[in-house]
């Protein structure tokens, strides 16, 4: 059994969330999160941790730390076909539909992986269709590194259910959008909801079987305005099965099938927005292809910063100082507006943060490729 399965820190954790009431879920989300970080952190970890965040605060353009969070995206395909997904409506992205080769992840890790504390094993794909996701899962946790992944769970083979939990994997979202076959089917599609359950039952059957505390598995329900109707009956059924932590989310997509959010609501949900892109001092995306992006929200080849490869040469340090990301961070910087090019073209210029910027208002407005579109080129 891994270490971090069951060990005292988790079973605190796993405490802990069951003192805040069910129907509280993103606050046992967070507290999963920040609890399950601790456990991980070294002097050096922590260190660079408040580096980052003294250089995020100050805006820091080039910056001394390294990023503490990574994306390593380890599958660009996925087996549903969600419409407002650019993988799930098949929208050519310039990248070859691919599983991230694992010997690149070593590499990744041995050039960074003394300095992250947190790793997402997923972004435009599903991961459980990663054929090493197991050895994938074991590499990152020797690194000390809390892990999530995210999944849409339409997998028969349970074995994969079996060895993901025995990794002590920490953290599982499982995305569902109704609790009908006919209601799910809507954004999910070619997905089966009683597949999922199933499959829900089987994980937390398991874990009781073996005694594990990790994962530890959220369901998180995609709110739309056609499902509205069966959120509290998914609330239910997941305390039922025994899920975590249930949390009910927005989601996004085309006007006629997303609930508006007006703006005092939108500072509430993303207190981030309209300040500034904190991923570009956190965050490094690893995409399956070797392209390094500076935040999960970039889906296209062209918008990658750099490329990363398996050659002992390549330099974390020197990839997140170079010119790509030296301007965009100075889109956040009042002071160094004057130091972009006048007619920039880059990747962030497409960004609603960037565009959300007082200061910037002129040079986007003089800037004839600061054209703000989805950064995806979805709905």
């Amino acid at each position: 059994m891994p270490p971090s399965t069951n060990d005292r820190l988790t079973k605190v954790i796993s405490k802990t969330i069951g003192s805040i009431p069910y129907r509280f879920g993103e606050a046992r989300e967070i507290m999963t999160l920040f609890l399950g970080v601790l456990k991980y952190l070294t002097p050096l970890k922590l260190s660079n941790l408040l580096v980052r965040e003294i250089e995020k605060l100050k805006r820091a353009d080039l910056p001394k730390g390294f990023p503490y969070h990574t994306v390593i995206d380890i599958i660009n395909a996925c087996n549903l076909r969600c419409p407002y997904c650019p993988t799930g409506r098949r929208q050519n992205s310039g990248r070859n539909r691919r599983v991230i080769d694992i010997d690149l992840v070593e590499t990744f890790l041995n050039n960074i992986g003394d300095y992250l504390i947190m790793a997402d094993l997923f972004n435009w794909g599903e991961p459980l269709l990663h054929p090493q996701i197991e050895d994938i899962v074991k590499m990152v946790h020797k690194r000390r590194i809390f892990i999530q992944i995210s999944t849409n769970l339409n997998i028969r083979n349970k074995q994969i259910l079996e060895k993901i939990c025995s990794t002590g994997l920490d953290f599982m979202i499982v995305s569902i959008s109704g609790t009908t076959q006919k209601v799910y089917e809507k954004y999910h599609i070619t997905g089966e909801i009683d597949l999922v359950l199933d499959n829900l039952r089987y994980i937390i059957d398991y874990k009781k079987k073996l005694d594990y505390i990790n994962p530890i598995i959220e369901l998180k329900y995609l709110i739309f305005n056609y499902n509205t109707h069966q959120i509290e009956g998914a609330r239910s059924l997941a305390k039922e099965i025994g899920v975590d932590i249930f949390r009910a989310s927005y989601a996004g997509g085309a006007e006629e099938d997303i609930i508006p959010i007006n703006e005092e609501r939108k500072k509430l949900l993303y207190p981030d927005t309209g300040k500034f892109c904190s991923q570009l001092w956190r965050t490094i995306v690893l995409n399956s292809d070797g392209g390094i992006a500076p935040c999960c929200f970039l889906y296209f080849k062209e918008d990658d910063f750099a490329e990363y490869n398996q050659s002992n040469s390549v330099n974390i340090r020197d990839i997140t100082s170079n010119p790509k990301y030296l301007a965009a961070r100075r889109m956040f910087k009042n002071s160094a507006v004057s130091e972009l090019p006048k007619n920039l073209q880059h990747p962030c210029l497409k960004c609603v943060f960037v565009h959300r910027q007082p200061h910037l208002a002129g040079y986007l407005t003089a800037n004839p490729y600061a054209n703000q579109i989805h950064r995806t080129g979805g709905p």
